[in-house]
């Protein structure tokens, strides 16, 4: 593998990549959007017990201005099944947000610095996130550019699939050392205000045979759906492919009881191109964040096939829009 600073400079040739933008000056808030999205999360083994946690900060812009920071952050602990959230919308006066550099800030999360030393902190009920993060893989470019369509919203959206992470989670006082995996997922569009048109899923799968894939799978009001795919391997090369839409296999539907949402937990990833077939389970299955709106971030199971060979994994699966029941 290369070295982490060839892996991340912007202008490094990868195959089947033609970037739309900068990573590294995309980091800072974009002005002339309505959202910025900076989104981290992690998956580690520590003590004994498997963890995973989220962090995931979104400023609202209106004419230009912004207008506050909706933050959300939790903790799950697939080993006992224990849950942690919060979530809550900060206006302008409570949090920091630069546009010259990285650095948001809300009276409980924190994300700052640099792809060598990000900083990532969030305060949960009965629960810390305070870990730091360093890049040490190439960047992903959804659909190959880092810009497409979605919803009739012009997206642009990178991620950095792996980094090395550092630091502690607390759960109910105990301290777990935090020594695994991160991704770090950075997007911007024009979005409407209040709850998306349409609904959308994405996953970020982690595979054991060095496959990294970011999954869209978006359904308009009218029920056309858009499904794909971009995946890269260990030396960063790019693939992008069509998706069998996740409807077709979703099954053990939770229902809300607080919002009303009727979220899957399980699905089925079809990539016939790639000869892809995974099965997802999200654990547990009560992964609920409110927010400015409902909207499902589950920390998930991942196993099947790829290419005629066993894989497992892991990801989070984000439901987003409409999913009343």
């Amino acid at each position: 593998m290369e070295s982490p600073q060839n892996a991340l400079d912007p202008s490094a040739p990868l195959a089947g990549a033609t970037p739309a933008l900068d990573i590294v000056k995309g980091l800072a808030h974009q002005r002339g959007f309505t959202l910025n999205s900076w989104f981290a999360i992690g998956h580690m083994e520590s003590k004994g017990h498997v963890l995973n946690y989220l962090v995931h900060l979104f400023a609202l812009s209106v004419g230009g201005v912004i207008v506050g920071v909706d933050s959300a952050a939790s903790i799950t602990d697939e080993t006992t099944g224990w849950y942690g959230v919060h979530h809550k919308f900060y206006p302008f006066f409570r949090a920091k947000v630069r546009t010259d550099r990285l650095l948001l800030k809300t009276p409980t999360t924190l994300i700052e610095g640099t792809l060598d030393d990000l900083h990532v902190k969030a305060q949960i009920k009965d629960a810390t996130i305070d870990v730091r993060l360093r890049a040490v893989g190439h960047p992903l470019y959804n659909k190959g550019t880092a810009r497409f369509d979605m919803l009739g919203m012009d997206v642009f959206q990178y991620s950095i699939p792996t980094l090395e992470t550092t630091g502690q989670l607390t759960i109910e006082g105990r301290a777990f050392p935090a020594s695994g995996a991160s991704w770090f997922d950075r997007q911007w569009q024009n979005q409407p205000l209040g709850p998306p048109k349409g609904k959308w899923t994405w996953m970020d799968l982690n595979l054991s045979n060095g496959w990294r894939v970011s999954l869209w799978d978006a359904a308009d009001v009218d029920g056309k759906r858009d499904a794909w795919v971009t995946v890269i391997d260990e030396a960063g090369r790019h693939t992008v492919a069509h998706l069998v839409p996740l409807v077709e296999d979703a099954c053990d539907y939770w229902v809300s009881a607080a919002t009303g949402a009727r979220f899957p937990t399980r699905w089925v990833v079809k990539v016939p191109e790639l000869s892809l077939k995974l099965d997802v389970v999200a654990h547990p299955r009560e992964q609920e964040v409110q927010g400015l709106h409902a909207r499902y971030e589950g920390a998930s199971r991942v196993s099947g096939m790829v290419g005629g060979k066993k894989v497992t994994g892991y990801c989070y699966t984000e439901m987003v829009g409409d999913w009343q029941a």
